[in-house]
């Protein structure tokens, strides 16, 4: 039998062609989970240019794919900074699958806004990334918690962190500040809820390949004149060059670990943060 068969998965942030948040949709369905996938409605002046071009459509684009490959998946749209839409997400999940086993803390806010001076950083763009990093994976925590405390069964819960969740760098202050932040609700939810064998982890990347949108790099591109993918393909080549396995992350390598940790063999690891960097930062 597949390691996670009977299991539910809820993932966020799971609409990207090249994200993460597809990646471990993947690996888990191909595990034997059945998967839940959320992410806000899609607006089409900020997609990326291969989605653009490839008629991509987010989360059901995701579900098409798993269920060509035999798995079961679900949609679910969420805007992650309005509490209620979280709480009403987790039930409608539940109702769906009758059970959530693993919860996935995938999605985050769009950087590029949020890349300057703490001197120079609106308080908005701040406390959209508090709301959408930090808050929306508590409010989901809290409320997929309660699910497999009823259930009885234990649970996982995995939070996506970054190299930034244990070292800060210039002009990136809310970035980090969330990301941090998410370590500690890590830590604290793995000590709450261990007593109902539910383990709680966190994995924590460096760069990575996802071509996601970054409001910096599409200003930059426009500045400039030239494409966005050819100022990605600059900032991909720029972060390689700093990582000692020479390359960044693909979505697939934080998947991999994912799955792990959402398996039988994870079921003592609890509290931890693990860095999927090619040896970029020790911690």
């Amino acid at each position: 039998m597949a390691p996670l068969e009977g299991k539910v998965a809820l993932i966020t942030g799971a609409g990207g062609m090249k994200g993460v948040g597809r990646a471990i949709a993947l690996e888990l369905s191909r595990q034997g989970a059945a998967v839940a996938l959320t992410d806000v409605a899609r607006d089409h002046t900020v997609a990326p240019p291969l989605e653009m071009a490839a008629g991509w459509k987010g989360i059901e684009s995701v579900a098409a794919e798993i269920r060509r490959e035999g798995g079961r998946a679900a949609c679910f749209q969420c805007d992650l900074t309005e509490r209620e839409q979280i709480e009403v997400l987790v039930g409608s999940v539940a109702n769906e699958f009758g059970r959530i086993d693993i919860l996935v803390n995938n999605a985050r806010a769009i950087i590029g806004r949020d890349q300057v001076s703490v001197a120079d950083l609106d308080a908005e763009v701040w406390e959209r990334f508090l709301k959408i990093n930090t808050t929306a994976p508590f409010l989901l925590t809290k409320y997929a918690a309660r699910i497999m405390i009823e259930k009885g069964e234990g649970g996982r819960i995995i939070n996506i962190g970054s190299d930034l969740s244990k070292q800060a760098r210039r002009f990136a202050v809310a970035y980090a500040a969330s990301k941090f932040g998410l370590i500690g609700l890590t830590q604290g939810a793995a000590l709450d809820l261990a007593e109902h064998r539910i383990t709680v982890n966190a994995v924590c990347p460096g760069s990575v390949n996802t071509d996601r949108l970054s409001y910096a790099e599409q200003a930059r591109a426009e500045a400039e004149g030239v494409p966005l993918e050819m100022i990605r393909s600059r900032a991909v080549e720029a972060a390689a060059a700093q990582v000692p396995m020479g390359r960044i992350a693909e979505s697939e390598d934080i998947a991999g670990l994912v799955g792990f940790l959402a398996g039988p063999q994870a079921g003592f690891i609890t509290g931890q943060a693990y860095n999927v960097n090619g040896g970029q930062l020790f911690h």
